[in-house]
């Protein structure tokens, strides 16, 4: 797609408990944000019971988010975010020239006000994405000595998508990079947070990327894998071209198919929704998502 592209999106989680709960209290990062590529048209939170309270905000990495909380006995939770965005084109092309990949390494004992504060927090360790001898080398055999920036980060982005097996019951949000390295096999989360590691372990800065990818094409079939779920990717920052994203769970430069939500360190910075419950219930977990083009929408 080669210019601006404007998406419905509906994302609906539905908790279901196993006996009635007396409270729950949940953060939401549901709603798009807003960047110099990707324009917000609206945006709304439908949740059923009626909360309570309901506030929202900006967290501290930027990224919109709602609080909300169910005061009333309830057996059922039913998140529902309804949203329109335009995306535009912003991603280099693949064979766009770049810098050798070290000029975008942290200079040592250099810290000033022309630092970039927003780009250095993403070169250090989180929870999740540990600095690792063995991601760093497993990248390093992409990185060669004064390897162009966009060259190197392609093929580790491909490599990533070619040497792992997309499987939903191989892992869960517990899972570390070290087993996902060992294992060879998780879901966009764990390949997310591989590359992270792999990126940070460098001394690249890297950050975690949450939201959703298209998933149709005109045959019908599925395009990407990790569609009609929410999706995550990387961003890496390159100084010749700032932040640029990648996809390793589709072997991609993360484009105008993509819609972002936000972006933190980790997966636990921008999960769609986290919270507890005041209860006791066992409960089952069901998430619908939808992606369609507007002009679509009306055959969905």
């Amino acid at each position: 797609m080669s210019g601006p592209v404007r998406y419905r999106v509906s994302h609906e989680t539905v908790y279901k408990y196993t006996a009635p709960v007396d409270i729950s209290r949940q953060i939401a990062h549901l709603a798009p944000r807003e960047s110099s590529w990707q324009k917000v048209v609206t945006h709304r939170l439908v949740v059923n019971p009626e909360p309570g309270e309901h506030s929202e905000g900006v967290d501290y990495f930027g990224n919109p988010y709602a609080r909300i909380m169910v005061d009333t006995p309830h057996d059922a939770l039913s998140v529902r975010a309804e949203s329109e965005v335009i995306v535009l084109p912003h991603s280099p092309a693949p064979d766009a020239a770049s810098p050798p990949w070290e000029t975008a390494l942290a200079v040592p004992g250099v810290w000033d006000r022309s630092t970039k504060l927003d780009v250095e927090q993403y070169r250090v360790p989180s929870p999740a994405v540990p600095v690792l001898n063995s991601t760093r080398d497993y990248a390093r055999r992409n990185f060669a000595d004064g390897r162009p920036w966009l060259d190197a980060m392609l093929e580790l982005t491909q490599r990533i998508r070619r040497e792992f097996k997309y499987d939903t019951k191989s892992t869960n949000v517990s899972t570390s990079v070290e087993e996902v390295l060992e294992m060879r096999s998780g879901v966009c989360q764990d390949f997310a947070h591989l590359m992270l590691s792999c990126l940070r372990s460098l001394g690249l800065p890297a950050r975690y990327v949450s939201g959703y990818v298209l998933n149709r094409r005109k045959d019908g079939k599925d395009s990407n894998a990790g569609a009609d779920a929410s999706h995550a990717w990387v961003a890496s920052h390159c100084p010749a071209h700032g932040w640029v994203a990648f996809d390793p769970t589709n072997g991609k430069i993360a484009d105008t198919e993509f819609v972002t939500l936000g972006w933190g360190r980790e997966y636990h910075d921008v999960s769609p929704l986290r919270g507890v419950v005041r209860g006791a219930a066992d409960q089952q977990l069901a998430v619908a998502v939808s992606v369609v083009p507007v002009e679509d929408a009306a055959n969905v």
